[in-house]
Parts: C-alpha cells; sequence; structure tokens
C-alpha cells in the first residue's frame, strides 16, 4: 500500500483481493486502490490518486453519475452501505497507460456496485469504499438468447429476475445489517481465540469503544478490558461451549480525553457460536447497560433499610438481619437505648432542633459501636445488637454509651443543651431459648424500667427481678385491656355513697370498673388500671367508661329508674387533653336525654394539683356544661388546702387513711376536723372514704362529714 494514501491502513489481503476497490473522501476524491481495480481500467494508481472521482470516471451518462453521487451521500448520511443493484457507466482504459482522457476507448459497461463508509474515530463517515462488481456479460445474455447454446432456457425476463433476486438478497442483508445495528442493547460478534470483531452495532461501539472496532482483537479495541475479567468469562464461554448470562455486573469504560473511567452496570449474554463441525469458533455478545435502573434500585433499597435522618439502619432492617442471628447459639446482646427529655428539647426548640440532635446522637452511637449492628427504630429510640457478647460486655458498652451521649453538649439558637440515655439490656439465641423479638420486647421493658427509676441509668433483663415481673404482667393486661375494650367486657359497678345523717338513703354511688375476662372472671381494676396509666391506655379507658355511663343512664331513663349522682373516676391525663370537653359536649348530643348534673367526675388531688393553672381552665370549661367536680384522696397533701377555691369542685372525698384510724390517730381527727371546716368555708360537701366499721356513721357526723362510703355501708356491686 502506498504510504502517500493518508490514515488508510488495508490489510495485505486488501491489496490481494481479486474484487475492484477505490477508496474515495466525503469530497469524493480518490485516496487508495487496489491491484484489481488497477487492472480494471487499465492504468496505475499513482495516476489516479488524489484525482476526483468523477474525473477519473465520468459517464457519457450523466443520469449515471447522478445516481452514484445520490448512492455516496446516502452513505455519509445513515452511515450504512448503500447498493447500486444495476448502473451503467463507462470504465475508461487507457492507452499506453497514458491518462489522457481523449485517448479513453469507452464502451457500454454494466455494474452492481456496494458503497460502504469507513470510520473515522469519532464515528463519523471518513471515506467511502467503492466495489462494483461487472455484470455487463449478464445483461448481453439477458439481450441474446443464449438458451441453446448453454443447454439451458433462458429468457431476458429469467435474466432480471436473477437479477432481481441478487438485489433482494442484498436488501435482506442490508435490513439485517440495519436491525443489528438498530437493535435497543448492544451486539457485538467476536470470532477466534482473539476475540476479533466480526461485527459491532453502534450501542456496543458508543458505550464501549467510542472508535471503530472491526478487525480489531477486544483487548485491543477496549480499554482495560481483559484486567475486569472479561476475556476470562469469554475464555470459559469457549471452553464449555454454554452460555453465560450476568445481571448488573460492574464495569468501567474510558471515555476519549475523559482522565477518570466511568462507572456503568450491565446485563448481558454470551452465546458460543458454533461452525459445521460443532466447534466454537466465536461468541455472541447481546446485552444492555441498566446503570440507571441498578442506581435507582440501590436507592430504593437503601431507602427501604435505612433511616433517612441518621443513614442508620431501621427496624425493618434490623428485623431481616436478626433472624439469621436468632438461629444461631449465640447469645446476642440487645441494648434499647431511649434518650431522656428528648422531647422538651424538640418541642422548645423546634423539630429541626431535635433532628440535628438525633443525628448527633447517630454519629456518636457510630464511633462507639462500629463492630455491632445499629439501628434507630423510632423517634428517639434506637437498638444495637451486639453478636456473640455476654452481659458483662454488653453492660461495659451501655455505660460507655451512656457516658458518651451525656458528654454530648448541644448547642441551639446560642443555649446549651444536655441529654441523657435510658438503656435496657436483653438476650435471645439459641442458647439462652430466647428469639430476637422476645429480646427485643425484654429489652424494652427493661428500658422503660430505667425511664421509670429516675433515667439516666441502664437496666438489665432478669426474669427474677421483681420490677421485670411486674412490668411483664402489666405488658400482659395491657394486651388484655385493648381486647376488653375493643370486645366491650369491661363492666360497671357501683358503691353507694350515702348521706351521715340518712344512712339508709343513696344519695350518689361511686362507679368502678371492672374487666370480664375471656372465662368470665370478673377481674378488679387493680389488677390493670396500672397498666393503662404505665402504657398509655387510661384514657382511652376514661373515656369508654364515661360512653358507658351514659349509656347506663338512658337504660334507666328507659326503665322509670331514678338516676342518682354518679361518681366517675377520670385521671388527670384525660382532664387535662384539650380535646376531652369536646369529646363530653359529644355525649350530650347523642345522649340528650342524660341530666349532666347527674355526672360528677372524680380527680385525685395530686393529679389536679400537678399543674392547676390547666387543670382549672380545663375543669371551668367542663363545669359550663353543667357537670360536677370531686377531689378524690384529699388531705393526702396538705398544701394543696390553698387551691381549694381556685377549683371548680362540688365535692371533696377525705383519703380513706384518716378516716380508717380516725379513733386511734388523735391527729386523724383534727385533719378531718380542719378539712370539713375549709370545705364549709368553700361551699363544698365532705364526703368520708373507706368506712369500713359501720359504727364510725354517727361519729362522722358527729364532725361534721356530709356523706360516706366505704364496705362498712355497702359492697360494690353491678349498675
Amino acid at each position: 500500500m502506498d504510504v502517500n494514501q493518508p490514515d488508510v491502513d488495508f490489510a495485505s489481503m486488501f491489496d490481494a483481493s481479486l474484487a475492484p476497490v477505490v477508496v474515495i473522501d466525503t469530497q469524493f476524491t480518490i485516496v487508495a486502490c487496489n491491484k484489481a481495480y488497477e487492472l480494471l481500467i487499465n492504468t496505475k494508481r499513482e495516476d489516479i490518486l488524489n484525482q476526483p472521482f468523477f474525473d477519473v470516471l465520468s459517464s457519457s451518462h450523466p443520469e449515471q453519475d447522478s445516481a452514484l453521487i445520490q448512492s455516496f451521500n446516502n452513505v455519509i448520511e445513515s452511515r450504512q452501505p448503500d447498493h447500486i443493484p444495476f448502473i451503467r457507466y463507462d470504465v475508461p482504459r487507457a492507452v499506453h497507460g497514458s491518462l489522457d482522457k481523449n485517448r479513453y476507448k469507452s464502451a457500454d459497461r454494466y455494474w452492481a456496485v456496494v458503497n460502504t463508509p469507513v470510520f473515522a474515530a469519532d464515528g463519523s463517515v471518513k471515506y467511502i469504499m467503492n466495489q462494483p462488481s461487472d455484470i455487463t456479460q449478464l445483461v448481453q445474455l439477458r439481450d441474446k438468447n443464449m438458451s441453446p447454446l448453454l443447454g439451458i432456457e433462458f429468457t431476458p425476463e429469467q435474466f432480471d429476475q436473477q437479477i432481481s433476486f441478487f438485489d433482494l438478497l442484498y436488501k435482506e442483508r442490508s435490513r439485517i445489517h440495519e436491525l443489528f445495528n438498530q437493535a435497543p442493547g448492544f451486539v457485538c460478534i467476536l470470532s477466534g481465540k482473539n476475540y476479533i470483531f466480526e461485527m459491532a452495532n453502534k450501542a456496543y461501539i458508543d458505550l464501549f469503544a467510542h472508535a471503530d472496532v472491526i478487525g480489531k482483537p477486544l483487548i485491543d479495541a477496549i480499554p482495560k478490558v481483559e484486567e475486569q475479567g472479561i476475556v476470562a468469562l469469554l475464555d470459559e464461554v469457549c471452553r464449555s461451549g454454554e452460555p453465560f448470562f450476568a445481571n448488573a455486573m460492574e464495569f468501567f469504560v474510558y471515555p476519549d480525553n475523559q482522565p477518570e473511567p466511568r462507572q456503568i452496570f450491565i446485563n448481558f449474554v454470551y452465546q458460543p457460536i458454533r461452525d459445521g463441525q460443532d466447534q466454537v469458533t466465536g461468541v455472541f455478545v447481546q446485552g444492555y447497560e441498566v446503570t440507571e435502573a441498578y442506581n435507582l434500585s440501590q436507592a430504593m433499597t437503601y431507602q427501604a433499610t435505612h433511616d433517612p435522618l441518621t443513614g442508620l439502619f431501621n427496624r425493618r432492617q434490623v428485623e431481616q438481619q436478626s433472624k439469621v442471628l436468632e438461629l444461631q447459639p449465640g447469645p446476642h446482646a440487645l441494648l434499647y437505648l431511649d434518650l431522656d427529655h428528648f422531647k422538651i428539647i424538640n418541642d422548645h426548640c423546634g423539630h429541626n432542633a431535635g433532628d440535628e440532635l438525633l443525628t448527633q446522637v447517630a454519629q456518636i452511637l457510630t464511633q462507639q459501636t462500629s463492630d455491632c449492628l445499629l439501628a434507630r427504630i423510632s423517634g428517639d429510640e434506637f437498638l444495637l445488637i451486639l453478636e456473640n457478647t455476654d452481659g458483662e460486655q454488653a453492660e461495659t458498652l451501655a455505660q460507655r454509651i451512656s457516658q458518651a451521649i451525656a458528654d454530648i453538649a448541644f448547642y441551639w439558637a446560642g443555649n446549651r443543651y444536655s441529654i441523657t440515655a435510658s438503656i435496657g439490656i436483653s438476650r435471645f439465641g439459641t442458647s439462652v431459648g430466647k428469639r430476637f423479638n422476645d429480646g427485643l420486647s425484654r429489652a424494652d421493658s427493661a428500658c422503660f424500667l430505667a425511664k421509670e427509676k429516675g433515667r439516666n441509668r441502664i437496666q438489665i433483663h432478669h426474669v427474677d427481678d421483681n420490677d421485670v415481673v411486674q412490668q411483664l404482667r402489666d405488658m400482659d393486661w395491657f394486651s388484655r385491656l385493648k381486647e376488653a375494650m375493643r370486645e366491650d367486657r369491661i363492666q360497671l359497678w357501683a358503691q353507694n355513697i350515702v348521706a351521715l345523717n340518712s344512712p339508709d338513703q343513696v344519695s350518689h354511688k361511686e362507679i368502678l370498673s371492672r374487666l370480664v375476662d375471656t372465662d368470665g372472671t370478673v377481674v378488679p381494676p387493680g389488677a390493670f388500671i396500672t397498666a393503662a396509666e404505665r402504657y398509655g391506655l387510661i384514657e382511652q379507658l376514661d373515656r369508654h367508661i364515661i360512653r358507658k355511663v351514659f349509656q347506663s343512664i338512658v337504660a334507666m331513663q328507659h326503665h322509670n329508674q331514678s338516676v342518682p349522682r354518679l361518681f366517675i373516676n377520670a385521671s388527670g391525663i384525660t382532664l387535662s387533653n384539650d380535646s376531652f370537653v369536646g369529646f363530653i359536649k359529644e355525649l350530650t348530643t347523642e345522649f340528650p336525654t342524660v341530666d349532666v348534673t347527674k355526672i360528677c367526675l372524680e380527680i385525685t388531688e395530686t393529679a389536679a394539683v400537678a399543674n392547676l393553672t390547666r387543670t382549672a381552665i380545663m375543669m371551668d370549661k367542663i363545669a359550663e356544661l353543667g357537670i360536677q367536680f370531686a377531689l378524690d384522696d384529699f388531705g393526702s397533701g396538705v398544701a394543696t388546702f390553698n387551691y381549694l377555691d381556685k377549683l371548680p369542685v362540688k365535692f371533696i372525698k377525705i383519703d380513706g387513711e384518716f378516716i380508717t384510724h380516725i379513733r386511734s390517730r388523735p391527729i386523724g381527727e383534727t385533719i378531718v376536723k380542719s378539712i370539713h371546716a375549709i370545705a364549709q368555708i368553700t361551699g363544698v360537701d365532705t364526703i368520708a372514704e373507706c368506712i369500713e366499721d359501720p359504727e364510725l356513721i354517727p361519729y362522722l357526723h358527729e364532725l361534721g362529714i356530709h356523706y360516706g362510703q366505704g364496705y362498712g355501708i355497702h359492697r360494690p356491686a353491678p349498675l
């Protein structure tokens, strides 16, 4: 090949090919040809190089030049081969090697022409390879009836059919090539032991090579392909004869003029290609880039398994991973951590401050626990799982974490805040006979106990711990109580309240609740009230009972029964909820026949004064509806005498501790007299609780007490 042929590096086979080939650039200037083409035009290539194609091969038929120009332009624009199945133009034949066009001998010649693009490094068409095939004799045979000489019958129409058939074959080949190029994914064919590119569509070149790869070995065409394991995979496919499938395989491509590689993920299949002897001769490659889908999937997986604020695992992921751990001997330790007084900072400084504090806590926990599973499982609660860890190691880590959190100096809006943590510890694993959920429940219970005992402490769950036993009992009652309310198994009982000057006359009744268990056993409130208060069910229970009282009054009215004043216990939590007033209004609307003056809500003295201002406001709003109030267990806090006139109270119930021992403890009588005197001044009636001995009735009456109740007067019975 002439060294003056710019950027043309054909293999020796090009020059030795028997098929004539001429190469032109996009300006239709001849830049190369092979020996067969020299023989075709009977001149040396040096005489035609760098000459305009249509100066060297001008036709006496201008329309044929136009057909060639159109074909060349099609190649440039489509970047695809173009085929002219039948064209007539004169091929000049030089006389004595001269290129003098006047000495050309021309004759009508007929050709089938294939024009093929040759690409530059950037993928654009740089050259066009023109391959003419002489079909003049076929045309002549068509024009002359040569069938007697050939021993077969060929008519001109049959020759035309043959030419049309060849044209159809080419078009089908072109169509297959076009489909190959337009495949939605990347496709290529690798041949031989060196995996030489036989075919590669545009998607493959754009993704991996960014340049023409046809005829090049894989390791030369694709940067760093061997060190990424691709060649080894191809070798295995060729050795085994079995296809290879990959999903979301990581690969690094090296775009032109980019210093760093680009990470992509691809799905692909390597399919072995076999010859007639069933030998693997190459590999068919087909696949898709799935980087965007893979990244989206990874992001969705991360979101599903991690807490968005702190980046820690979430509860769902912890539960998934624990399924494996709980089947191992272990034991594994669980640390359930709840931040103390976090709500105060969150409410006072705002949620942004709360989020920032949680993020700082997560960072501290990560630093302290690099070798364990760490998760945020709710608002201010975190969980740590330590594999194969005994109780002593877990407690040591808990102490270190507790100190690290206590050392946090949290600044917000110029103010410094401190925080502590309550931590519960339990274990799980086959060696201790506990599954993860059992361990989690026990760690949660231990954490709750740590808070109840004053916060900023560590509580280890032991089955023989009295506090733990009581808490487990409460947790059991929590579930049973919710179920009982749902199934309407809370029963109303009542204890009579009588006027001490006429003890046979029932003036009022105190409503007492009982839970009817699934086996019919009637359970007194002492068994479940603590659980209701501890686990946040007390407000729901209060409302459930108050509604049932309204329903019972309606039933009494329906049966023409007299309705005494009914005293109903209400917790401070219930009374302090702003929505409680609305709840009472809804009941008065739902049960319009109920005389609300027959309703008296009892609230303990301690609960009333815990937040006196707010309690007074709420009681005033409810009193405006006609409902009355009684202070229960009055006298247990003498300081509250000063606040009696601030609350809309109609009755005070003197604490039973004073009544029970009133005769044996002189100071008790003095206190009872004082309470009654204060009540008289404020216009409040007094009720003595816990009268166990009927003989106390006249004695208390002499002290001026208005009403009394207790087992000595009446034992509770169903309402």
